[in-house]
């Protein structure tokens, strides 16, 4: 099997390459002429796009190698010393007019550092190039994957007038909803890669208006190829699925991963091609694989069952006692069989174990930021009238900062297993951010064993392993990595009251 996948990539990185080299040479553009009727868009002639080279500039290589004389752990250290998170941090979006919790709070100017970036890759669901640009200088090249509707815009990769952007539509197979919904940025400076992964959107709502939270880290070059890694691997093979250019892909190759602890989680419609090559790879499988490897030792099996989820997104999808049952079987690293036969859970069991979080009506009416944030905080009325929704789960979240909506996707696994009767004084477990939201679209339907699930979107995300929970004079903190995580929302969840109904639309 895993032959098979890594000749199924190397025959799409080989066409992407030979793809990219054509473009560069002037030999075809693919326009962005939206009156041309044709299914053909390709045409003749020249145009300047981004070309990313395969390692780092001659400028950055030789200030990597001047390190050479000196003992490699000095070097390291040396080179580490100047990045600004080279061991990756957790930040909330910061928004218009907060006042709470600033240290912990970033703004997209902030990421960008825009004097110091060279070139960066973008992805994004909604896309306002007129917000966006102002956030970069007119010199740096930008490439942007979007979603985008195939009945109105074909796949392919369109280039601005300027020459500054290249805009990439990703591939979508024959589905009833295509939806690009990552959000992953690579930053390109001097002497090192910013790697982001976020759950918020490139425009001025989910960044001024709206809490997202984001993760980034800091990767130093290498003066040679690095050596492979999980993360650099799953990055790579993330980028392709989105149709990266191979170009920008390459320049991965001298990045060190050597320090990341996370874990990638994607999404790949099932309609698309490259699902096809690795369709157990995405969604619900993949979290079940990573989850599986990150596992406590401490805990067996039993233990496991004693595990919370807490499940939080912007937008909720048409959920049942069936699928809380199927998701909450592959946070675990496990199968529904399995903890139907050895957890003996019941959907009951189940609902109580799986907390799924959304603002009430309430809560959209007080908030302080206008209509336009209620608007971006998706729950179709149908979803939550339907009889088998379990309501239940459903439990009300308070955000961090007062009377404002979060648009965050995060989902904490905590476990609250004893040893010895005693309960653990700090607990432990893992978190995921990213842009997934809690639905079957964006993880997928389990549709068997040994089945891959169905999905629907494009998404990413990031899985931050060996979290620890602990309680402190009536309030939670979760840390990773030995620094503090900043939550967008209290974790002291509670369940609605008879009275109260969620943020509805439709």
């Amino acid at each position: 099997m895993a032959s098979d996948q890594s000749t199924a990539d190397d025959n799409i990185a080989a066409e992407l390459q030979e793809f990219d080299e054509m473009i560069s040479s002037g030999a075809i553009c693919i326009s962005s002429d939206s009156e041309s009727d044709r299914d053909d868009v390709v045409h003749i002639g020249h145009i300047d796009v981004i070309s990313l080279p395969s390692s780092p500039d001659i400028g950055t290589k030789r200030k990597l190698q001047d390190s050479d004389d000196m003992p490699r752990e000095t070097a390291v250290r040396q080179r580490l010393s100047t990045l600004p998170f080279p061991d990756g941090v957790v930040r909330l979006t910061r928004m218009v007019g907060q006042k709470e919790n600033l240290a912990e709070a970033v703004t997209l100017a902030d990421i960008v550092q825009r004097d110091k970036l060279r070139k960066a890759l973008l992805s994004t669901y909604v896309l306002d190039l007129d917000w966006l640009l102002p956030h970069f200088d007119s010199s740096t090249k930008l490439v942007i994957v979007k979603s985008y509707n195939p009945n109105v815009e074909q796949r392919g990769i369109y280039q601005s007038e300027s020459g500054q952007v290249t805009l990439v539509n990703p591939e979508f197979g024959k589905q009833g909803y295509p939806i690009m919904h990552s959000k992953v940025m690579l930053l390109f400076y001097d002497d090192y890669v910013r790697f982001v992964a976020s759950s918020a959107n490139l425009f001025d709502i989910d960044w001024t208006l709206l809490q997202n939270i984001v993760f980034i880290q800091d990767l130093p070059y290498t003066p040679t190829l690095s050596a492979a890694t999980e993360f650099g691997d799953t990055l790579a093979g993330s980028l392709r699925d989105i149709s990266v250019p191979e170009a920008v892909v390459q320049q991965l190759r001298y990045v060190d991963f050597s320090r990341v602890k996370i874990h990638i989680v994607t999404s790949v419609p099932s309609a698309a091609g490259r699902s096809k090559f690795h369709a157990d790879s995405y969604g619900l499988n993949r979290l079940s694989v990573v989850a599986r490897a990150i596992r406590d030792p401490e805990l067996d099996e039993r233990e496991l069952y004693d595990t919370t989820l807490y499940c939080y997104g912007s937008s909720m999808g048409r959920l049942t006692s069936s699928y809380l049952r199927n998701f909450y079987a592959s946070a675990l690293g496990s199968t529904p069989a399995i903890i139907q036969r050895d957890g003996g859970l019941s959907p009951t069991d189940i609902e109580r174990n799986v907390k799924v979080g959304f603002h009430t009506l309430a809560q959209g009416q007080k908030n302080v930021n206008g209509p336009l944030p209620q608007q971006c905080i998706k729950f179709q009325t149908e979803f939550y009238s339907n009889p088998e929704f379990p309501k239940r789960a459903l439990h009300k979240i308070e955000s961090k900062v007062a009377n404002t909506l979060v648009h965050a996707k995060v989902i904490l696994a905590r476990s609250n297993a004893t040893k010895n009767g005693q309960q653990k004084a700090k607990e432990r477990g893992w978190m995921y951010l990213g842009s997934h939201n809690f639905t079957p679209g964006a993880w997928g339907h389990v549709r068997g064993p040994g089945k891959p699930c169905q999905v629907n979107n494009y998404e990413f995300g990031v899985v931050l392993p060996d979290v620890h929970f602990e309680s402190m004079f009536g309030r939670d903190t979760v840390t990773w990595n030995g620094t503090k995580i900043p939550l967008p929302f209290r974790l002291a969840w509670s369940e609605y009251e008879q009275d109260e109904m969620p943020l509805l639309c439709g």
